[in-house]
């Protein structure tokens, strides 16, 4: 039996589809179709039973699913320990950031990454929706906030800061800021994500505050805020990673440095995701080391600053 074919079959069998397994494979439904129509003539029995509304394992097809599954992730380790051995990763990775994080830093460190392992091909998904790793085939997500929850493994690249930043044009014609308070009368620009009051969590040595706020503007887009204060439109908390550059070349100033601040919970670190297996695939494990000390290096270039010819 082709080992393509049973891998579409456990796929089929965890998404409960063949639209969907085929469109994890980036293929047709047809093609699925026969793959599966090719093991059960091989078999001699059905794998599934079909309407036209519903697909499910036949009792024989549960069976099959509970031997094949260990014996394909045995196969796939036996792969990787080999690769490991000569230490030469290949194949196809499949990283997943949001659109903020992936383009200002891991976009970046994907040049090196790629020249020191040239046989791995990278694909990179960048979006702000949260991907189910399974069904679309991911090998590694990028999450920031809070330690994700759920059936993943999960380890953690960096913490992560906000600063509270602002032009000096800005501060030269607002109203004085050198308490959290003090916000109260400020232009205050604000994510949308919450439907809630919008509140900052400011805390110190000797004392912790939650600051309700006037929003004047909001948006849903962290790099758009990065943008109306780099213009000059108010004050915001931005994470560390977006704003640090700015704030070493004299853009923006960092303000109430003796505050740690944030939006909700105090825990926030970038954390490395990927699907529950027995074995580590190398592509994977030298794409986090990568992540890791690229991360702990000095801060990417701002890649939104011009170029100079």
């Amino acid at each position: 039996m082709d080992t393509k074919d049973l891998g579409t079959f456990c796929l089929v069998a965890r998404l409960g589809s063949l639209a969907a397994a085929a469109r994890a494979e980036a293929t047709e439904p047809s093609t699925v179709s026969r793959k599966i129509a090719s093991l059960e003539a091989q078999l001699g029995t059905r794998l599934f039973q079909r309407t036209t509304r519903t697909l499910a394992l036949t009792e024989a097809g549960a069976i099959f699913l509970a031997r094949i599954e260990p014996i394909l992730a045995d196969l796939i380790t036996a792969q990787d320990a080999m690769l490991a051995a000569i230490e030469k990763p290949s194949g196809i990775l499949r990283v997943t950031a949001s659109n903020a994080y992936g383009e200002a830093v891991i976009a970046p460190l994907l040049p090196s990454f790629c020249r020191d392992y040239p046989a791995v091909e990278v694909d990179l998904l960048l979006t702000d929706n949260l991907v189910d790793l399974i069904s679309n085939q991911i090998d590694v997500a990028i999450r920031l906030g809070p330690r994700p929850s759920g059936d993943i493994i999960i380890t953690k690249l960096r913490s992560t800061e906000r600063r509270l930043v602002a032009t000096a044009d800005y501060l030269r014609s607002a109203p004085k800021l050198s308490d959290p308070r003090d916000l109260a009368d400020h232009s205050c620009l604000l994510t949308s994500n919450s439907p809630q009051q919008p509140t900052w969590f400011f805390h110190g040595e000797a004392a912790s505050l939650e600051v309700q706020l006037p929003a004047r503007v909001r948006t849903s887009n962290t790099v758009v805020i990065r943008q109306w204060v780099l213009d000059g439109l108010g004050v915001s908390i931005l994470p560390d990673w977006l704003v640090d550059a700015d704030i070493q070349s004299g853009k923006l100033v960092w303000l109430l440095q003796s505050w740690k601040v944030s939006v909700g919970s105090r825990e926030s670190a970038v954390w490395a995701a990927y699907p529950t297996r027995a074995f580590l695939p190398l592509k994977t494990r030298k794409f986090i080391d990568h992540l890791r000390t690229g991360l702990a290096s000095p801060h990417v270039a701002d890649p939104w600053q011009p170029s100079i010819s």
